[in-house]
């Protein structure tokens, strides 16, 4: 660890400015949107928002105290929704001050939005981050990964040969870039934009791309795209992931120099790879119709071998230790790549293998890289004019009893839709994620429930927590400082990268912070340590969802305008039908599959010699 940091460790940042006896968003909160704080031993007590003279805006009496089990403590929520005048504020009981100073304004979200986005910027490989985008965060190139070789596990014959796999984004504080969990990163993002684009066709996001014709958003996520599109093998099929054989040390990206690989080459990476450039071939059609035939052409490539080779899971080769994402199952991300492919498309052949694999009420999960039924219910849901009747009945019912489990669960003290299940592994990107569905159900019935519950848990994300701490490097009163992040321990710079949502607290975290885990107040299990995969890595399937929540959010609020569902209409694509021979992939076998042991999900794993392993879900062997 450098030394620059070691005085900035501690299980949870320092108080600054107030003693925390109240919890709140720290960034900021719209205008005309739900404004709450989480107050601890005022039930009863008047609770002033006094301006920046120490004027009285608002009193608000704080109702009777509730408990919130993952914190193990009650708090009272005082809603303050009815102070509309833009300007900071600060709340008082009595005469103490209590939390952080409120900020008002039409665009509270915006900064957050930008910086969330950023972030992928700053995760770009294959280019040097020049500082006048960067700014005290320019970086020399690291990886071109222009001559990347293949991996035995590729089924290529010659070896010694490369291929240019350029451009993408680092998967997370490792150096690795990850068919799969860019997979549904990039659809989350692209959703982001389809739904929200008189917001984001004119956010500037100062990038090198900002001066053309093109929004910032679709110019940052053409980057990956582009990349993933030099992982499809000439047969259509995609590689699962392009990596060193082990983890690089905590350097910058240009001293992590060892040979990068392609490997393997899976079905769940290939149904991924044509969920993203089917929707991909719709949304950057017109801004650029050639790149876009080429997505929507290598789509119709990945599905023919998709369906020719539907064993082709993935297994980590004995000499690689990078992340696995692996995947026992592919039904998820075949349903998912058939919908967004029937959907520019309307090749009835694609239906027909669609309406294989139903939205039973089995499949109602919230999404994650592993599980992706919500992708296509979404996708489903919100094009009615393109589906079958049925479909988006079982696409809705999957959105809504999610949704409205969730909002079953707001009734506390701190108002969120969170409870002791949702600390695990990432538990931050799981809260972001609940956070898509409820935005998809709000736009699905313009309810106003489930635009206040996503509200509250972005506001959770920002501070409204136990630990009074904002979850998003670079934003916040107290806010992370020592994310395990490769590019933030190398450089010189005491304060992270900015815009990176860390993966959050984690009551079994396996590593540095297992003596920070409160068996009591899950919500407390975090230790602010870069030592801390657990519970303080980056990844950008963490920071795609809090980036579609938030944006979501500051669009929906700030112009007043909600996706109208129906209202895209994609123009047809032709998918020719490429014949292909069965690759040679075995089954997998009957003892690797996703299971629940010791409180999270494991990837089990029977080895030749009969034996069980256990590893978690970035491929890390658990002893």
């Amino acid at each position: 660890m450098n030394m620059k940091k070691i005085l900035l460790i501690s299980a949870v940042a320092a108080p600054a400015i107030f003693a925390a006896t109240a919890y709140q968003n720290q960034v900021g909160f719209m205008t005309n949107g739900l404004k709450q704080i989480a107050v601890i031993d005022a039930a009863g007590k008047d609770v002033v928002f006094k301006d920046k003279d120490g004027q009285a805006a608002l009193t608000v009496t704080a109702p009777e105290a509730s408990m919130w089990q993952p914190a193990n403590e009650k708090a009272s929520l005082v809603d303050f929704s009815e102070l509309k005048t833009p300007g900071t504020y600060q709340a008082y009981v009595g005469d103490e001050a209590v939390g952080h100073p409120i900020i008002i304004a039409d665009n509270a979200l915006e900064s957050v939005t930008k910086g969330s986005i950023k972030f992928f910027y700053f995760q770009r490989s294959s280019t040097a981050l020049e500082e006048e985008y960067a700014g005290k965060y320019a970086r020399a190139m690291g990886h071109p990964d222009t001559a990347v070789m293949y991996h035995a596990s590729t089924g290529k014959e010659d070896l010694t040969a490369t291929f240019n796999g350029a451009k993408g984004w680092y998967d997370a504080g490792d150096y690795g870039k990850y068919i799969v969990n860019s997979g549904i990163s990039t659809y989350t993002l692209l959703q982001l934009y389809q739904q929200n684009k008189a917001y984001f066709d004119t956010l500037n996001l100062n990038i090198p791309e900002s001066k053309n014709n093109v929004p910032d958003l679709l110019d940052e996520i053409r980057w990956n795209i582009e990349w993933m599109l030099t992982m499809q093998d000439d047969d259509g099929g995609v590689f699962h992931k392009l990596t060193t054989k082990k983890f690089a040390g905590m350097v910058l990206p240009e001293k992590a120099n060892k040979q990068r690989y392609a490997i393997g080459k899976s079905i769940t990476a290939t149904w991924d790879f044509i969920g993203v450039t089917a929707l991909a071939a719709d949304i950057y059609k017109p801004f650029d119709a050639e790149f876009a035939e080429k997505c929507a052409k290598a789509a119709g490539k990945a599905r023919w071998w998709g369906v020719n080779n539907p064993y082709a899971y993935f297994s980590q080769p004995s000499d690689v230790g990078t992340g696995s994402y692996t995947d026992g199952n592919a039904v998820d991300e075949k349903l998912w790549g058939n919908a967004e492919l029937y959907r520019i498309t309307g090749n009835k052949e694609i239906l027909e293998d669609m309406h294989k694999y139903k939205l039973y009420k089995n499949r109602q999960k919230l999404q994650g890289w592993q599980t992706v039924y919500a992708l296509a219910a979404f996708t489903i849901a919100t094009n009615p004019k393109i589906f079958e009747e049925e479909d988006i009945d079982s696409a809705k019912a999957l959105i809504f009893t999610l949704a409205d489990s969730y909002i079953d669960q707001v009734n506390n003290g701190y108002g969120l839709a969170i409870n002791n299940d949702d600390f695990y592994w990432g538990s931050n990107s799981v809260v972001a994620n609940k956070g898509m569905v409820l935005i998809h159900a709000y736009i699905l019935t313009k309810e106003k429930k489930y635009l206040d519950a996503a509200q509250g848990i972005l506001d959770y994300l920002l501070g409204r927590n136990p630990l009074d701490l904002s979850y998003l490097t670079g934003w916040g009163v107290n806010q992370v400082m020592n994310p395990h992040h490769r590019p933030s321990e190398g450089d010189t710079v005491v304060a992270p990268v900015p815009g990176m949502l860390v993966g959050g607290p984690n009551s079994s975290a396996d590593d540095c912070a297992k003596e920070f885990i409160d068996a009591d107040a899950p919500a407390k299990s975090y230790y602010d340590n870069s030592c801390s995969y657990a519970t303080n890595e980056v990844a950008i399937n963490w920071n795609a969802p809090f980036a579609y929540l938030v944006g979501s959010l500051q669009a929906i609020t700030a112009t007043g305008k909600v996706y109208e569902v129906g209202s895209d209409t994609p123009q047809a694509y032709d998918i020719d039908r490429i014949p292909l021979a069965k690759t040679n992939f075995k089954k997998q076998a009957e003892g690797s599959r996703l299971v629940f042991k010791n409180g999270v999900v494991q990837v089990e794993k029977t080895l030749r010699d009969g034996s069980i392993r256990y590893f978690n879900l970035r491929g890390r062997n658990l002893k």
